[in-house]
């Protein structure tokens, strides 16, 4: 979705500069589509690539919608 390697993805994650992935089982993780999103317009726009973190915090899930499944991100092969 956003045409870096896996490499690049862990490393930008670890530099906090990408969001981190949701465990989605005990083995496979993902990551969430709004997050990835967000992550995206604040890159379009310019901002600096850890603004996520603040915007993501501000639209944080809610008890109630906790329940029901987030989308996910499709990863892409390769």
């Amino acid at each position: 979705m956003i045409g870096v390697s896996r490499a690049t993805l862990w490393r930008m994650v670890r530099a906090g500069q990408f969001p981190p992935p949701v465990r989605i089982t005990i083995r496979n993780r993902g990551y969430l589509l709004e997050s990835v999103e967000t992550w995206m317009r604040a890159r379009a726009e310019g901002r600096p690539l850890g603004i996520w973190v603040a915007e993501a915090e501000a639209h944080s899930i809610s008890p109630s919608t906790a329940r029901s499944e987030p989308r996910l991100a499709k990863r892409r092969s390769g």
